[in-house]
């Protein structure tokens, strides 16, 4: 299933749609950037991105998406300027909020296992 999001959503990214509506689509999206990017700038810390599945909602796991930019984010992370990157960062904050169900956070533990990102295929 993983695979056959991942795959699914390369095609949905490479038409740029401004927003995404599908809400496990926009959890991949979320958690496969966040992993990215510590990948990215800092591999000892790949274990911050299963601090997504401890979230309650929406609003929490763009917060979240928002501390691991910070953290990690900076100097040490060579797409901070990319434009997919930037894409990829507008369709995580642009998603309503409600609250997560023990089902959405096994998704989102099944997610942070993934070692391939949207950022460098899309």
């Amino acid at each position: 299933m993983n695979d056959d999001i991942h795959a699914k959503l390369k095609t949905v990214l490479k038409a740029k749609p401004k927003r995404l509506t599908d809400f496990e689509q926009w959890l991949f999206v979320t958690v496969n950037t966040a992993k990215a990017i510590i990948d990215n700038a800092d591999k000892d810390n790949l274990n911050a991105v299963s601090e997504f599945a401890e979230c309650g909602s929406v609003a929490e796991l763009q917060r979240q998406f928002d501390i691991v930019q910070g953290k990690f984010g900076r100097e040490n992370f060579s797409e901070r300027r990319s434009p997919d990157y930037i894409y990829l960062c507008s369709l995580v904050a642009d998603f309503p909020d409600r609250e997560l169900t023990d089902e959405d956070r096994k998704i989102i533990g099944r997610f942070c296992k993934i070692n391939s990102y949207l950022l460098y295929e899309i």
